[in-house]
């Protein structure tokens, strides 16, 4: 396999299913056997059934006593037209205790031409009849979209986003000389700011970077935000905020604290967890796979956007429809059972304009995602989920924290929950051996009043799941939704980077050292399975902490990335690098173009606010990073850049540490902070990113510079059907090397 690129990103082969149009029409001498038709006149109702159908069975309604119903009513199945289709009809009759089987008959649907209607007549038993009426089409309409290309509706918000970011460059740089600044559109670069995973410390570090990114004016000149985990959660809170962006992030930042300052874990309360249970019994009666993350994401929505618990995703569109923000973009990671997410991750994207897998080119509209599809199209709509369900699924890995608190794992039970999620990564979320392995420690009077409201709290939550062991398996931290590639084929692949050449057949492979772990990323050209009806959603966190895989699409064409990073690390001195080069690697195995990463920096230069990694000379297409870092420097003597701390209380309230402190103020798994550790936080990253302002300034004259030398460089645009398709050949993986 030496030849093939070792990313190639897989290709949907668009086909088109067919349309099973049914009308059961009528019944005649519908009897129960001469004995039964003495004693009860039969209450009939027809059953459909085709197995190889997604939505396989369907009835009608019963009509009391009737030895010759009519019913005409219309039912419709999506079908596979390369599977052998049977339709299997089912007379029944309905009874108060139980319902009567009174026979059945098949009819194989592959005898019916594309157009052609159909009068169908079903013999159950000796004397009774079933009439059917039934058609065929294809279904050359989809509801996904199969391409590598953005959508129209991005499309026109970056050209309308690129007059806005010109007149936004021109205001920040104000009085620099021509030729750094835009002369047309074509010159305006791409800028996307991002924020890293990190729970509430990410959310109250990213309130601060935005507000300063706000009003210093760089935001104006970014076309993407792009956010993970903890920073989604920030995002969510400020492009759903009725007021934004007329009013900025201060204001909303100071809703922000009032709404930390309290702990969430009330909301466990009983009255609270009733409520939860009672909505998702609505969804899971609906059809709809249920798990602890949908809880989860009430809990983060009650706490972050209380108020507006009904919004969508799709409904965010207003907030950027006339470019007047940046588009934000969310990610989460959709994962295999018994994988671990470190060897096999596809990312999924989340706009208010779409939601897909870049990796395979499909999307839909936000509206779509749950639906159950078949083959591309929708077989059964339901409602768009709300945006605080995909606020869980974004930070799933801190469900963690509240099985703990529901008494399935305990704070002192040896590993601190950082610990914990640590140990997680390596191994599976989904999976069948995912039992915990730690022992629960004796509980004194205390905790057994504890453990006896938690277990009343399982015990409610455990009804809606139907499986007593959801809370002790990995399985229960993550979101679940209908597969929305169920039934296409994966038999071509097309490389995710269209700048990427063909290596030649005796290459060799290009070989990425590891960065944490000998097998991270070692089946991420594995396709997904299209023949399971799930699919499995988590915290994208899992595999790296940035969301760099959304703006690295070249389709982006994205100049500048400024990067925020809030993951924890082992101290305030321990080098901010890993999850950057974690990127790298992740970068490099897809062919994209990403500055080198040189971690001695740290050596040479010591701790600092930002880095900036610059692609080498004559690189094509690449961009430039500025990487800032959770660190306290010289915030503990200015309080706004030049302008140092003169009292003792200025100087203490800047005196702190992030991972330090052995008070553990700022922990991943913190859910309330109090207003000072709050303020500390976010007037940290506001200063960290004001007092590097002309760093920015001046990637933004280069970016400005090389679009001037490169002014043919835009977005690209690829359908999958201009593409000439290459068969998908599927790597072994170390663990089959070895067998």
């Amino acid at each position: 396999m030496s030849g093939l690129d070792p990313y190639q990103y897989i290709v949907v082969e668009q086909q088109y299913s067919h349309k099973l149009k049914v009308i059961v029409l009528r019944a005649e001498n519908v009897t129960k056997g001469a004995l039964g038709d003495l004693l009860d006149t039969p209450d009939p109702y027809v059953e459909l059934f085709i197995p190889t159908a997604p939505e396989s069975r369907k009835r009608t309604q019963h009509i009391d006593n009737n030895i010759n119903p009519e019913w005409n009513e219309n039912f419709e199945f999506i079908l596979d037209p390369n599977q052998d289709n049977v339709l299997e009809l089912t007379l029944m009759d309905a009874n108060y205790v139980m319902d009567e089987t009174l026979g059945s008959a098949s009819y194989n649907i592959s005898k019916l031409r594309v157009g052609q209607t159909e009068l169908v007549s079903f013999l159950i038993g000796k004397a009774t009849n079933v009439y059917l009426e039934l058609s065929v089409e294809v279904c050359s309409a989809m509801d996904l979209r199969f391409s590598l290309a953005l959508c129209d509706k991005e499309k026109l918000y970056r050209q309308r986003r690129r007059d806005r970011v010109m007149l936004g460059i021109k205001k920040l740089l104000n009085m620099e000389k021509p030729c750094f600044l835009p002369s047309s559109p074509r010159e305006v670069p791409v800028v996307a700011v991002v924020g890293s995973g990190g729970g509430f410390r990410a959310m109250v570090g990213f309130s601060g970077v935005m507000k300063a990114l706000y009003e210093s004016g760089v935001l104006d000149c970014a076309t993407y935000v792009a956010g993970l985990s903890g920073s989604t959660w920030y995002m969510s809170t400020l492009y759903s905020h009725p007021e934004f962006p007329q009013k900025g992030p201060e204001q909303i930042n100071q809703e922000l604290m009032k709404s930390v300052s309290s702990n969430p874990l009330r909301l466990l309360l009983p009255q609270h967890i009733t409520n939860y249970v009672q909505a998702l019994w609505s969804k899971k009666a609906g059809g709809q796979p249920v798990t602890f993350t949908d809880i989860f994401g009430m809990l983060i929505g009650e706490t972050l956007i209380p108020a507006r618990m009904d919004i969508k995703l799709s409904e965010l569109q207003e907030k950027i429809n006339e470019a007047q923000s940046p588009l934000p973009l969310f990610t989460c990671l959709h994962v295999k059972p018994d994988v671990s997410e470190l060897m096999f991750a596809d990312w999924v994207e989340f706009s208010p304009y779409e939601i897909g897998m870049a990796k395979y080119g499909t999307f839909m509209p936000p509206d779509l995602f749950g639906s159950k599809f078949f083959m591309g199209t929708v077989v059964k709509k339901y409602e768009e989920n709300p945006l605080h369900f995909l606020m869980g699924v974004w930070g799933s890995a801190f469900s963690i924290l509240f099985n703990r608190v529901l008494g399935v794992k305990d704070v002192s039970s040896g590993s601190t929950m950082e610990e914990e999620l640590e140990q997680i990564k390596p191994e599976h979320i989904v999976g069948v051996d995912s039992q915990d392995d730690e022992e629960p420690r004796k509980a004194g009077v205390e905790d057994d009043h504890r453990h006896a409201e938690a277990s009343w709290i399982q015990r409610m939550v455990t009804s809606l799941f139907s499986d007593s062991t959801l809370f002790n398996t990995r399985e229960g931290r993550a979101g679940k939704v209908h597969n929305f590639m169920l039934g296409l084929n994966l038999n071509a692949s097309i490389p995710f980077s269209p700048f990427t050449e063909i290596p030649s057949p005796n290459s060799p492979d290009e070989e990425v050292d590891a960065v944490t772990d000998p097998d991270e990323f070692d089946r991420i050209y594995e396709p997904l399975d299209v023949k399971s009806k799930k699919i499995h959603i988590v915290d994208s966190g899992l595999t790296f902490n940035l969301p760099y895989p959304l703006i690295l699409r070249p389709q982006r064409g994205v100049d500048l990335i400024i990067s925020f990073d809030f993951s924890a690390r082992p101290s305030d001195s321990s080098p901010p690098f890993k999850e950057l080069l974690l990127a790298e690697k992740w970068a490099r195995m897809n062919k994209l173009p990403f500055p080198k990463i040189d971690p001695k920096v740290f050596d040479r230069e010591g701790m600092k606010e930002c880095y900036i990694f610059k692609p080498k000379k004559g690189d094509k297409n690449c961009p430039t990073v500025i990487h800032f870092v959770l660190v306290n420097i010289d915030f503990r003597k200015f309080k706004a850049p030049g302008v140092p701390r003169e009292t003792e209380k200025e100087k203490e309230f800047a005196d702190f540490d992030i991972f330090d402190d052995p008070e553990t103020p700022y922990s991943t798994f913190n859910f309330q902070y109090s207003n000072q550790a709050y303020t500390q936080l976010h007037d940290l990253m506001e200063f960290n990113t004001l007092n590097n302002i002309e760093v920015i300034k001046e990637a933004l004259k280069d970016s400005i510079v090389y679009r001037k030398e490169n002014p043919s460089r835009h977005s690209v645009s690829l359908s999958l059907n201009e593409i000439q398709n290459k068969k998908f050949l599927k790597r072994e993986t170390r663990g089959q090397a070895h067998k």
